[in-house]
């Protein structure tokens, strides 16, 4: 039996998701969320002990002050790797604690 209208499953998802674009953004700060120790390392992501996304802001608690003051002076950076890993501007700044 031949199907007419069979589609790949890629495309099904990628119009499902274009016509909800809010769940695409929360799947992407999602991402950007468990990208969290492969971007930033093993010892990093030990110290740190909350991160969570909302509406482009990246929320993380850190456990050390120096780490935490150390991570202050490369927000920048983390923000450009993070975005890069993801492969979007989902990242918009960063809030660390």
């Amino acid at each position: 039996m031949e199907r007419k209208n069979a589609q790949h499953i890629k495309s099904i998802i990628k119009e499902f998701l274009e016509k909800n674009k809010n769940l695409d953004h929360k799947m992407l700060e999602n991402r950007v969320v468990r990208s969290w120790e492969k971007v930033i390392g093993k010892t990093v992501a030990r110290a740190t002990t909350t991160i969570y996304m909302d509406r482009g802001t990246l929320y993380l608690s850190i456990n050390s002050s120096v780490m935490r003051n150390e991570l202050l002076m490369l927000k920048d950076k983390i923000m450009i790797a993070m975005n890069e890993e993801v492969g979007h501007q989902i990242v918009t700044a960063i809030v660390i604690r």
